[in-house]
């Protein structure tokens, strides 16, 4: 027979490991919105850049700059993009929060700094001291083919 203690214990970790995910969700849903809220500023941003012609040389190189600059801002926001979708699959599958390589509990601390983080700190710097450029393998998150979500198809005018 087991006793009501060991059951409402067991229960009690359940509510706050579901507790844990839905703020862990919350958390990446905000963070996704904000994501997506600067590819659309910036995207507004760049097609402002714009020089209309006739210019002279310095506003033509002066707009051609702000436009890449914003297309390197665009790009490190989808590929952030990217990695916020990876943990919300993680998260679907009940695996977001846990390290992909010790599989312990990333902190929430971490999680609050970055919401899409696959790895705790440890795991993180090993990862980081191996690495030089161009060397390792893809990242997990990487390995999928992305396509970026409805919401950076609609036309920045709306």
């Amino acid at each position: 027979m087991k006793s009501k203690t060991g059951g409402k214990a067991k229960k009690s970790r359940q509510n706050e490991a579901d507790a844990r995910l839905k703020n862990l969700g919350k958390l990446l849903a905000r963070a996704r919105e904000q994501a997506l809220a600067r590819v659309r500023v910036l995207r507004k941003e760049e097609q402002d850049d714009a020089v209309e012609l006739p210019a002279d040389d310095l506003d033509v190189a002066r707009s051609l700059e702000d436009i890449e600059t914003d297309a390197g801002l665009i790009e490190r926001y989808e590929y952030q993009l990217k990695a916020i979708d990876a943990a919300l699959s993680r998260l679907e599958r009940g695996r977001y929060g846990i390290c992909e390589k010790c599989k312990e509990e990333i902190p929430i601390e971490r999680l609050k700094a970055v919401p899409f983080a696959a790895y705790c700190i440890d795991c993180q710097k090993k990862r980081n001291e191996r690495r030089r450029p161009g060397e390792g393998d893809v990242d997990e998150p990487s390995r999928n083919v992305w396509t970026p979500p409805e919401e950076l198809k609609e036309s920045v005018d709306e």
